[in-house]
């Protein structure tokens, strides 16, 4: 017979009888709880320095699988303290998942958000400062290109060159092509402009040494590598020669800058100069009929 059939009369002090307080369904459910609180604290600090310790994991999935181990480790011992004071815990359990099955068919598109970022935190297609591409549907709003300011579990925010910040469902950017222009092992980005010149050799020669004498003169244009610039002639047009010229900037914000700048001085030493652009020519004939 147990020791505390009597209790508080008969309280036996035994090995015996501390054996079966401590099993005593409100005791044990009580203990687990208070040896199960620094449990949890120290699994938790251990598992905080094993991500520090692989600093190649990126910080989002850090702390989506913090929470989990967190969730999961609070989740056994309520459940143990439960199983302790006889609840069903079964019964909880198929509760639970039936629960956690409505809810997921409730938030298909939440659920959908959350593993398109773990895809997007483990493939790293871009990471926080990067200037991407924006989505078709999204960049004909607010501009075509974004500087990526975090990258969440659920959603993506992006602060546009218009200075709008758009917070992207990660499914958005998961469906379609990333285009990363500040992609970690090489920033450098080549620019290219076309333009068409009157087919003459002394006007499209003038128009070379110009070009290449605009080239060296910008401080933010890269001169030896990866490339020095070029000056392409790549075809005849219908009544011009077609001229492309390629040169690198350091980085994507530079791209727009250094092409307003071209375009610049070329309209500029192209007139002060005589050297003439090809422009369409639309001949109209007329026949008066008597």
């Amino acid at each position: 017979m147990s020791c505390l059939a009597n209790l508080p009369d008969d309280l036996e002090p035994s090995i015996e009888c501390a054996t079966d307080i401590v099993n005593f369904g409100p005791v044990a459910a009580l203990l687990t709880i208070i040896i199960g609180i620094p449990l949890i604290r120290l699994i938790l600090r251990y598992v905080k320095q094993l991500f520090e310790k692989y600093d190649y994991i990126d910080e989002g999935i850090e702390n989506f699988l913090f929470r989990v181990v967190s969730v999961t480790l609070w989740i056994v011992i309520l459940l143990t303290a439960a199983n302790e004071l006889g609840i069903n815990v079964a019964g909880i359990v198929a509760a639970l998942g039936i629960v956690g099955l409505a809810m997921a068919f409730a938030a298909q598109d939440t659920i959908e958000n959350i593993i398109a970022g773990v895809f997007l935190m483990v493939d790293r297609p871009f990471r926080e400062g990067d200037r991407i591409l924006l989505p078709k549907k999204i960049g004909s709003l607010y501009s075509s290109w974004g500087d990526v300011v975090e990258v969440g579990l659920r959603t993506t925010r992006v602060r546009s060159t218009d200075g709008v910040l758009l917070t992207i469902p990660n499914k958005n950017l998961t469906k379609d092509t990333i285009a990363n222009f500040n992609h970690k092992d090489d920033r450098r980005l080549r620019v290219r402009i076309r333009l068409g010149l009157v087919p003459s050799w002394e006007n499209v020669s003038k128009g070379e040494e110009i070009v290449e004498n605009i080239a060296k003169s910008h401080e933010d244009i890269c001169q030896e590598e990866p490339k020095p610039p070029q000056i392409v002639l790549r075809d005849f047009g219908d009544q011009e020669v077609i001229m492309e010229i390629r040169y690198y900037v350091p980085n994507a914000p530079l791209m727009r800058s250094t092409k307003s700048y071209f375009v610049k001085e070329i309209l500029k030493q192209f007139e002060e100069q005589k050297v003439r652009l090809a422009y369409p020519t639309r001949l109209i004939m007329k026949e008066d009929i008597e």
